[in-house]
């Protein structure tokens, strides 16, 4: 196990933060990803959300021993809310993401430095591998690259990966950080920071493994719903053909949402709804 040491590359300081509330059959798989990264340079902050007191004495027991570890145990429910409490807790200038039932590549940490030492991004994302709940692959998920090629397609499908994403601690304060949503904190983050000009790419390169399952909440209606309120306030807040096309288009999502099978969005092309807990 890596856990860091002088000969790792220069670059900006990065802090990993997951959230969980329960436990699954992959969470340790998903840990030991993180921990065994060939740059161990990190700390790693874990919130205990609205967990169990059982739940709480395994987490410290998976935890124990590795000094890049920090458990937070909150008695907040909501995903958005905790992530907030991490990023505020953090000291890395780069929050990276990860999912509790995901897997990082051996390298992530070590590519998103370097890329992030030279281009000091306000959000970095990537490509993902989709896999089921035994790990096999079961599919590719691509991502606009360039902030260009980001924006005009924010209005059609998903540009990030939410999980896969590294952002820039001082500008998610800046945005006032997650403003809640059950289901689409992300949507409404890239959403604001596209208005707000933010810097933003994602690597062609494949630096998590996605993992789809039956026990998450994929693709739900609450989730187009939320997407079509954000897309109104963006409307309302400056109407033009740009926000009524992306109006438009979520208010079609939504509706059409219920004529759709779960989880036909990861399997029938490259659009990706993010699904969290």
């Amino acid at each position: 196990m890596n856990r860091g040491s002088s000969d790792c590359p220069q670059g900006p300081s990065l802090s990993v933060i997951l959230c969980v509330h329960r436990a699954n059959p992959w969470l340790q798989h998903a840990i030991d990803s993180v921990l065994e990264q060939s740059d161990g340079d990190f700390e790693f902050l874990i919130a205990a959300n609205a967990c169990s007191d059982e739940f709480w004495e395994q987490l410290q027991a998976v935890g124990r021993g590795d000094p890049r570890i920090r458990l937070i145990r909150t008695s907040i429910g909501q995903l958005a809310f905790n992530l907030n409490v991490l990023a505020d807790m953090a000291h890395g200038q780069y929050l990276v993401r990860m999912d509790a039932d995901d897997v990082c590549a051996p390298t992530r940490i070590a590519t998103l430095r370097a890329h992030l030492a030279n281009d000091p991004l306000d959000i970095l994302g990537s490509a993902v591998s989709l896999i089921d709940g035994h790990g096999h692959q079961v599919g590719l998920m691509q991502f606009p690259e360039s902030r260009e090629q980001i924006v005009a397609a924010l209005k059609r499908r998903t540009v990030f990966c939410h999980p896969a994403v590294a952002i820039r601690r001082q500008f998610l304060l800046e945005m006032r950080g997650y403003l809640g949503g059950f289901h689409s904190e992300d949507t409404d983050l890239w959403l604001r920071a596209s208005r707000h000009g933010a810097r933003m790419a994602n690597l062609p390169d494949v630096l998590l493994s996605y993992r789809l399952h039956d026990s998450q909440s994929i693709s739900s209606g609450a989730g187009y719903a939320e997407v079509s309120a954000h897309w109104l306030r963006e409307f309302l807040s400056k109407p033009d053909w740009y926000t009524l096309q992306g109006l438009m288009i979520a208010l079609g999502k939504a509706v059409c949402k219920r004529f759709l099978p779960r989880g036909a969005a990861y399997r029938q092309g490259p659009e990706k709804q993010e699904r969290e807990r």
